[in-house]
């Protein structure tokens, strides 16, 4: 116990240090929240790579592997090819550019200049607020299990470590210091992933042995038809589409450098996704053969590591859950704050519009944020991708349609986008509600919300006043 103390009291350590580094190196309102908009193309990957993912993947999703076995392989294909390759070879140039144009430092006011109008950033503002806070939420939740189950701590004393180091570094970095962190924590995630896939596959004797050892337990684990085929879907579907309507990876469009950073990036991204959910889904699936006497699914992982490696060997397997929810807490509690301070400038006035007061005030409101994620973490779900259905069926869905129209459809209008994100944002909730915010309803209430968001916008511009005609060509004519 003294030795895992010591090992995470180094790890904490390094993460502080880097954000005091960000510190230094943050002058200004554009450094603290874009990072200048001079961040490479590597470190840009790795940050998107980190903010895609959180300890929901090490936790939440491969409880699903051991629950549906070898279907759980292909769960990512999605988020491989769409939430990643072609974000970033269609969503992110021309985000970046939009925004450049702009001068917009965040997606709620490049939302509000494109149109001259507060009312679909503020619509937008709302939705991203909801979503955002349900999702770093459900990221405490996964991290404070982990260190329960690896390190015997104290569900609500692992949950309060978690959040305060985080908030440490995240108020101390800005935006330089959420993407250092997320390049050194995506070192422990990848080589984590690899050695359990590597180590469980050897166990369990190989694909081949997996296949044959879940198919004595239940075809279905194996086979057509899968079990909970059409919600499953849906998440999966879901998934894939986070990389377009999540603000927090987003960002990370609007804060690279220039072009050919973005083609860099793109590249690296798609081979890390690939490899990391690769490698986790296919040790998830062999979970079942190893660990199968599990009653809560979320545990499972961790029972997989503890038993499959040597003492001591599990200390790693928590650095990469902390780099995995740390990296996506970060950004989400930073995208949160941004959004309160600078784009609804609840806070600010006249009087007080220096920069330094406009750090002191990010603090502020940062601390205010983590305290209530930290509060709705208290009495967590039983599973906690039941809680995180709902966070990707509002970033996704309700998001995904306008963004898409915001960027790329010039007859778009302010009112189309304000009753789209509105409805999307209502369908989610009621349909999640009507199934008691319980499994499969958390699921399907994605497909109603984004099909929504891609009819109405077309729909209500046809009968809507678009934009002054100036400003839509400074948006949509080419340089």
């Amino acid at each position: 116990m003294i030795l895992a103390i010591v090992f995470i009291a180094i790890y904490f350590s390094l993460l502080i240090a880097i954000g005091f580094i960000g510190m230094i190196k943050t002058k200004t309102i554009e450094d603290l929240y874009v990072g200048g908009m001079k961040i490479g193309g590597i470190v840009t990957a790795l940050s998107f790579f980190t903010t895609y993912f959180s300890s929901v993947i090490f936790i939440g999703a491969t409880a699903l592997g051991w629950k549906y076995g070898l279907p759980i392989v292909w769960k990512d294909v999605f988020v491989v090819l769409i939430g990643t390759t072609l974000a970033f070879i269609f969503l992110g140039p021309r985000l970046r550019n939009v925004a450049a144009r702009l001068k917009a430092l965040s997606v709620i006011e490049l939302i509000e200049k494109r149109f001259g109008s507060r009312q679909p950033s503020l619509a937008a503002a709302i939705a991203m607020i909801i979503g955002l806070t349900v999702y770093a939420i459900s990221i405490l939740i996964g991290t404070a299990r982990a260190l329960e189950v690896i390190m015997g701590m104290n569900y609500n004393i692992a949950l309060l470590t978690t959040a305060i180091i985080v908030l440490i570094y995240t108020a101390l970095g800005g935006y330089l210091g959420q993407v250092w962190t997320q390049a050194f924590q995506a070192i422990f995630m990848m080589f984590m992933a690899i050695a359990i896939a590597f180590v469980s596959m050897i166990n369990v004797g190989g694909f081949t042995g997996l296949f044959n050892t879940l198919s004595s337990i239940d075809l279905t684990l194996v086979k057509w038809p899968y079990r909970d085929f059409l919600p499953l879907f849906m998440l999966y579907l879901s998934l894939g589409f986070l990389g377009w309507g999540n603000p927090a990876l987003l960002m990370r469009f609007i804060s690279i450098r220039n072009r050919i950073s973005l083609k860099n990036a793109s590249v690296i991204a798609t081979t890390l996704v690939a490899i990391l959910t690769l490698s986790l889904n296919l040790a998830s699936a062999a979970s079942r053969v190893i660990v199968s006497d599990v009653k809560v699914p979320d545990y499972a992982f961790s029972y997989l590591v503890q038993r499959i490696f040597p003492t001591g060997f599990d200390m790693l397997f928590l650095v990469a859950i902390l780099s995995a929810s740390m990296s996506t807490i970060a950004p989400m509690i930073s995208t949160l704050t941004q959004i309160i301070v600078k784009d609804l400038n609840i806070f600010k006035s006249s009087k007080n519009n220096s920069s330094g007061f406009e750090f002191k005030l990010y603090r502020t409101v940062l601390t205010l944020v983590t305290i209530i994620c930290i509060l709705f973490s208290l009495n967590p779900p039983p599973m906690l991708m039941v809680l995180f259905g709902v966070t990707t069926s509002i970033l996704s869905g309700v998001l995904t349609g306008p963004m898409i129209y915001i960027l790329f459809w010039r007859k778009t209008t302010a009112t189309a986008i304000t009753t789209s994100i509105i409805a999307g944002l209502g369908i989610a909730i009621a349909v999640a509600a009507y199934g008691g915010f319980k499994f499969p309803w958390t699921y399907y209430s994605f497909a109603p919300t984004i099909i929504a968001s891609f009819i109405i916008p077309p729909i209500v511009s046809m009968f809507t006043k678009p934009p002054p005609k100036e400003l839509l060509d400074k948006i949509f004519t080419k340089c």
